[in-house]
């Protein structure tokens, strides 16, 4: 199989992607949620991280990916009940996070995105339409 050549800003991207992928998968273990929902880092209790939705510290209106970092923490610790309480779209987005690191191995090897450019393309659309779509269903059941 032959190396597609690959422009110096894709394959910066790929690695930039792995590196947040990985950093995501690390923080996921390293993090706990507490009883009043807040995200402390294991070991600290007492000193819960701020909450990283702008959207909902200003205003108190939820974004679509309110309840995304509870979720993932959630899974990692394999507690799926409550990831899914979190957020719905909670378990779809560890795997596409999880999916990263053998797309982007594959195409840093190949010099080339494995799928081309329109499946990751559609694939995060779709994502996106997960989101917004679950944020809408949440705000009318509310």
């Amino acid at each position: 199989m032959s190396k597609v050549e690959e422009h110096p800003f894709q394959i910066r991207r790929h690695y930039e992607i792995l590196a947040v992928a990985g950093l995501v998968v690390v923080l996921s273990l390293i993090l706990q949620v507490r009883s009043d929902e807040r995200v402390i880092v294991t070991g600290f209790p007492e000193y819960p991280l701020p909450h990283a939705c702008l959207s909902y510290v200003w205003f108190g209106i939820r974004c679509p990916g309110c309840g995304l970092t509870r979720s993932l923490v959630h899974l990692a610790h394999g507690d799926w009940t409550a990831s899914w309480h979190d957020h719905r779209v909670g378990w779809l987005m560890a795997l596409a996070i999880l999916l990263q690191f053998p797309y982007r191995l594959i195409a840093l090897w190949r010099g080339g995105s494995p799928l081309g450019i329109w499946v990751p393309r559609l694939f995060g659309y779709a994502l996106i339409a997960l989101l917004v779509g679950n944020w809408l269903l949440e705000s009318l059941w509310k």
